[in-house]
């Protein structure tokens, strides 16, 4: 299959549903990128001695920083190579291969999809059990009205 050329997805289509692959690929990947943000805003707003030990870590609280930020730069470089494809895909049949960025880009976007999955899975496991760990606010005492 890949000596006769026909893993080559992208090369299929016409170049009005390439574009169109482009720019929804780049359009879940900004998406994702608005969900990594809100994860890594759980990930800053956690209060819990778990969370607060892994961000002051010196080297695993680094290492976590780095994971988000790498993520996040990914979404960020998936949507540009699709853009990027969409404005020099010019031709029906794009002889010069200029679908390869999405397909390049569409490779990254889903290794770096497992891996968020995966680091948003260990945010909100931590999370739990700093949760889990906090003691219950005891309920309200009952208000006695005088004379009942």
């Amino acid at each position: 299959m890949l000596i006769t050329g026909g893993g080559d997805v992208l090369a299929w289509p016409g170049r009005e549903q390439r574009i169109t692959v482009y720019t929804g690929i780049a359009t879940v990947a900004a998406l994702v990128g608005s969900f990594i943000t809100a994860a890594i805003a759980q990930y800053a707003s956690s209060t819990g001695v778990r969370m607060q030990t892994l961000r002051a870590h010196p080297r695993q609280g680094a290492q976590f920083r780095r994971n988000w930020v790498g993520i996040l730069g990914a979404t960020l470089v998936v949507s540009g190579l699709c853009l990027l494809a969409a404005i020099l895909d010019t031709t029906e049949k794009d002889p010069g291969g200029v679908h390869w960025l999405a397909e390049a880009a569409l490779l990254l976007g889903a290794v770096r999809a497992i891996r968020l999955v995966w680091l948003f899975g260990r945010v909100i496991a931590a999370a739990d059990v700093d949760l889990a760990d906090t003691p219950a606010a005891s309920p309200p005492a009952p208000v006695r009205r005088p004379g009942s």
